[in-house]
C-alpha cells in the first residue's frame, strides 16, 4: 500500500491507539511500526495469536498479561563484558524475570483454554524462569533499588 493511501486511512493513527494498549514501550514501538503486508501466512498467524489471546482473556480464569519493563538498555548493556550496571537496572532486570515467570506461572492455569495455550506456546516458550536470578537480586536490593547492608560481609562491616 502507498504512503498516500496509508495517509488517507489515518493509519498512523490506527497504530496509536494499538500502541496506547501496549503493556511495555517497546510494545508500543513495535506497534507504531507495523505496516500492512499481503503476506497471507503472517495475517493468519498473527490473526490466530489474537484470537487466541481474547480467548485467554474471556476464560473462567480471566487471565491478564503482566507489565513488561523497559528493560532494553538494561538487557544490552549485559551483552558488554565488564559492563557496569546500575541499581534501576537491576530493578528493571528482577522486575523483568519477574514477569516473565508470572507469565508463565498463569498460563498454566487448567481453565485455560489449551488450544488457545498451543497457538501462544511459540511465544510463551522464550519466557523465562529464573528464580535463582530473581533472588540474588532481591538478596543484593531493597525495593527502592538501595543496596542491603546484607549484600556482602564486606559491606555489613563497612556500614557498621
Amino acid at each position: 500500500m502507498n504512503k498516500h493511501a496509508l495517509a488517507v486511512l489515518e493509519f498512523h493513527r490506527v497504530l496509536d491507539v494499538v500502541a496506547e494498549r501496549a503493556t511495555s514501550e517497546e510494545g508500543a514501538e513495535r506497534a507504531r511500526a507495523l505496516r500492512p503486508t499481503t503476506e497471507r501466512a503472517w495475517i493468519e498467524r498473527e490473526q490466530s495469536r489474537v484470537f487466541a489471546a481474547r480467548s485467554l482473556i474471556a476464560s473462567e480464569a480471566h487471565w491478564a498479561p503482566y507489565a513488561i519493563p523497559a528493560a532494553r538498555r538494561a538487557l544490552e548493556r549485559l551483552r558488554v563484558e565488564n559492563a557496569t550496571l546500575a541499581a534501576s537496572d537491576f530493578m528493571l532486570l528482577r522486575a523483568l524475570l519477574r514477569s516473565s515467570r508470572m507469565t508463565l506461572d498463569s498460563l498454566g492455569d487448567p481453565r485455560l483454554p489449551i488450544a488457545a495455550r498451543a497457538v501462544l506456546q511459540p511465544i510463551s516458550s522464550r519466557l523465562v524462569r529464573d528464580a535463582g536470578s530473581e533472588s540474588a537480586i532481591d538478596r543484593v536490593f531493597t525495593d527502592d533499588g538501595e543496596i542491603r547492608d546484607t549484600a556482602s560481609p564486606k559491606l555489613r562491616g563497612i556500614r557498621r
